[in-house]
């Protein structure tokens, strides 16, 4: 009887000291709490990041993004991975980054045209929506234009609608989804025939051309190292704005179309980034636009650095999807 009594104090003891302890823990996370102090969080990032980028590998975006990783690593203190989805103007590298957390551990470089053209222009192939991503930062933007090879028999855009209006049948290098909708508008604008030739990138649109299996095509910057060599002729800037390098050549609205496509080279999340994570990968890719590795590779390309910021960028992405979505309409 002595032993069980014994047994029976030392069971409520014990119950009694975790009530206590319960108890003790409960006023602990209160107090806390109404002082403001939180649990120490893990310091973001705990990880790799893995960065999706959007176009072929040895390419313009990738170049970029190879050595905007090495930068911010070097700030993040964790190694930033590199995987390459290209296809659909950056779309497939989008539709991947949608499908991730919102954590800050997956990133996607494109485009501004893979996040407002292909949700314009072509919804029904693009399982994402403008409005599913967190827009970080633009890191540069590309020198679009329309370059024919210099003995074509016509030198301006002009010349080249007079020659298409007299029958002539023309062929365009097409790189982009862009292309194919814009020759179809000014094929009805215009009432000519121009003809669109798939091609994969701007260097397979250069071989085409200066070769001569097309008439014209699509650049987004691979024309530049041709200028002054008399081997092309820039016809018109699809930017809504001079070239840098052609600044006497008029824009796509100068020429009476109420058309631009301006390709800013981006970073974007998927929605939802933790202010916190947010303000972490904006330091770090300040820091490593502005690094010796991404300034090399502006200098080769060459493309000028531009840094719109969050609210910049996304209005940009905004203002353009507006822009494609009445191109659309003009033409059904």
């Amino acid at each position: 009887m002595q032993i069980n009594s014994h047994s029976e104090e030392e069971t409520m003891s014990r119950q009694s000291t975790r009530r206590h302890i319960g108890i003790l823990t409960a006023f602990a996370v209160s107090a806390s709490m109404a002082f403001g102090i939180t649990p120490a969080l893990a310091e973001f990032p705990e990880k790799p990041i893995k960065l999706i980028v959007g176009f072929r590998a040895g390419g313009s975006t990738d170049a970029l993004a190879t050595a905007l990783a090495k930068e911010m690593e070097a700030v993040l203190g964790q190694p930033v991975v590199k995987e390459v989805k290209a296809g659909a103007g950056g779309g497939k590298a989008a539709a991947a980054a949608k499908l991730a957390a919102a954590d800050g551990y997956t990133l996607v470089m494109a485009v501004t045209p893979t996040f407002a053209f292909n949700t314009a222009a072509i919804p029904d192939k693009t399982p994402y929506t403008k409005d599913d991503f967190d827009y970080l930062e633009s890191v540069s933007k590309a020198q679009e234009a329309v370059y024919a090879k210099a003995d074509a028999p016509f030198k301006t855009w002009a010349e080249m609608i007079a020659y298409a209006k007299k029958g002539n049948k023309l062929t365009y290098a097409a790189v982009t989804p862009f292309d194919k909708l814009l020759i179809r508008y000014i094929n009805k604008k215009e009432g000519v025939n121009i003809r669109t030739i798939p091609t994969k990138g701007g260097s397979g649109a250069l071989k085409n051309i200066m070769g001569g299996h097309t008439d014209m095509g699509f650049s987004g910057g691979s024309h530049i190292k041709l200028l002054g060599k008399d081997k092309i002729n820039v016809l018109i800037s699809l930017r809504g704005e001079p070239l840098l390098d052609t600044p006497e050549i008029p824009t796509l609205m100068d020429a009476g179309y109420p058309i631009t496509f301006e390709a800013h080279f981006l970073l974007a999340a998927p929605k939802g980034l933790p202010a916190e994570v947010k303000k972490t990968l904006l330091n770090a890719i300040h820091i490593g636009i502005n690094g010796p590795a991404v300034a090399t590779i502006l200098e080769k390309l060459p493309f000028p650095k531009e840094q719109l910021g969050p609210e910049g960028l996304t209005a940009s992405i905004d203002a353009a999807y507006e822009r494609y979505v009445k191109m659309v309409k003009s033409l059904n």
